[in-house]
Order: structure tokens, then C-alpha cells, then sequence
């Protein structure tokens, strides 16, 4: 197989054990992908310690650095306005660790609600989303960092490609979770990847047995990778990886065999 991705793995392996998390990374020779930074509960008080923290950290770190930006609970489509509010400063913040950390990539949730079954509320979710990344795009577009939208709870990708088509700009892109995927939708992997075509720039990898978002070993889950590099291959796509597996071993059982699918194709 001709295509070579760009592999990274998720702060989480090593929860909230940030240097850990770096070790594991640079042991196998991928970036590292910024998840859940910090504590949530502290964070309005220690965000700028903990930056400096996180700053110190990747001063000794080799590899490439992508963030994932603030989603819990947050809704920058909420009807609530002190929900927007806040949202909105996370995202932010998103922008800001970014730029500190020397991230070229940051991926957002929706945050959408698939249970809410009224065209209305896709509608209004699509409008709020236009008006606050018409708005957030640009200061991204500056700093020469790509937007990811990632997919979470979506049954499709209609919602998150009309969300970039409209703001057609080269610094919004798309995120596939093949695990959210799996768990939420009732389309393989591949239509995601054929409906998104050159909109693609990331995807997280994880398995699971479509009934919890466990974040399993690629070879613990219901999901076959094999279909997933297949298509890649063809579209000749080229998205970053990162694996977002939580357990250590399970981790490095992953890259091994995500090497030796992509090595076979």
C-alpha cells in the first residue's frame, strides 16, 4: 500500500498522566493528540498553569501535536444563551492551547442530539453552527491550524458535511470516529469516507461491540479496519490517524495490527 498516515495517539491512554502519555507516544514513534487537558473541574482556576505544564512537557517531546478542543457539555447551538456563552469560550481556549502547543489540527464535537427527533432542532443546529464557525474559522485560517468536526452521536454525515460545505474554507475539515461510527450509525465506515471524500483530514480509531463507546482494541469490537484502509486506499486519502484507545496494551496491540492491515492492502 502506497499511502504512509500520520499516527497519532490520544493523551488518554494515560489518564490525566499527561507525561506519561508522551512516553507512550514517543515509545511508538507517533504524535500525541491532547485530550481532556487538565481537569474540568478545575480548570477555571489552573488553565494557565496547567498550559505551562502541558508547555513544559512537549518541550522534550519529537513528534507532531494535534489537540482535541473542550466538548463536555458544551453547545455553541444551545437555545441558552449563558450555554452559548461558555461553549464559546472553551472553543476558544481550544484555539489558544493550540497555538501554544504548535497543534495544526483541532477536532470538535457537535455535540449534537440524536434523540431529538424534530427537523427543527436539525435545522436550527445547522444555522447556529454557520453562525459561530463563519465567525471562528478565520482566526483559525490566521494561525494556519485546520478545524476537524467529529462525529459522535450522528447517524450520518449529512449534518457535519453541509456544516463544512457551506463555510468552504480550507481550515475546516472533517474528523470520522470509525468507533462512533460503529456504535451510532447503521452506515459502514466507507460511505462516511466516500461521502466526505477530500473534506477527510482525520479519523480516530477505536473498536467497540455497538453497545457502549468502550474505546476497545481494534481487534476487541464488531468493526473491521480491513474495509476502512481498503477504501482509503483507493480514494487515495491520506487522513492523520489517531488511535483513541484507552488501555495501554490495547493500544499497542492496535498499531501493530493497524500496521500490518495498511502494510497487506
Amino acid at each position: 500500500m502506497k499511502n504512509q498516515f500520520k499516527k497519532f495517539i490520544s493523551s488518554t491512554v494515560d489518564y490525566h498522566n499527561f507525561k506519561g502519555a508522551l512516553e507512550i507516544a514517543s515509545e511508538l514513534n507517533c504524535g500525541i493528540e491532547i485530550s481532556r487537558f487538565g481537569r474540568l473541574k478545575d480548570i477555571e482556576d489552573l488553565f494557565d498553569i496547567t498550559k505551562k505544564e502541558y508547555k513544559a512537557a512537549l518541550n522534550d517531546f519529537n513528534g507532531d501535536v494535534t489537540l482535541h478542543g473542550f466538548f463536555s457539555n458544551l453547545n455553541v447551538a444551545a437555545k441558552d444563551p449563558l450555554i452559548r456563552e461558555v461553549s464559546e469560550k472553551r472553543y476558544y481556549q481550544s484555539l489558544e492551547l493550540a497555538c501554544e502547543f504548535g497543534a495544526k489540527t483541532v477536532v470538535f464535537h457537535t455535540c449534537f442530539n440524536n434523540l431529538l427527533k424534530h427537523q427543527e432542532y436539525r435545522q436550527l443546529y445547522f444555522r447556529r453552527n454557520i453562525e459561530f464557525f463563519h465567525e471562528f474559522i478565520p482566526y483559525f485560517e490566521k494561525e494556519g491550524i485546520t478545524v476537524t468536526i467529529e462525529n459522535v452521536h450522528e447517524p450520518d454525515w449529512e449534518l457535519i458535511r453541509s456544516i463544512v460545505a457551506t463555510i468552504n474554507s480550507p481550515n475546516l475539515k472533517v474528523t470520522i470516529d470509525i468507533g462512533h461510527c460503529n456504535l451510532h450509525s447503521n452506515y459502514p465506515v466507507s460511505e462516511w469516507i466516500r461521502s466526505y471524500g477530500i473534506m477527510l483530514h482525520h479519523m480516530h480509531f477505536h473498536n467497540n461491540f455497538k453497545n457502549e463507546d468502550s474505546h476497545s482494541s481494534l481487534l476487541e469490537g464488531s468493526l473491521d479496519i480491513k474495509p476502512v484502509i481498503k477504501v482509503l486506499d483507493e480514494m487515495k486519502l491520506n487522513p492523520q490517524i489517531t488511535f483513541e484507545i484507552f488501555d495501554k496494551n490495547a493500544l499497542f496491540e492496535s498499531v501493530k495490527y493497524f500496521d500490518e492491515v495498511v502494510e497487506n492492502i
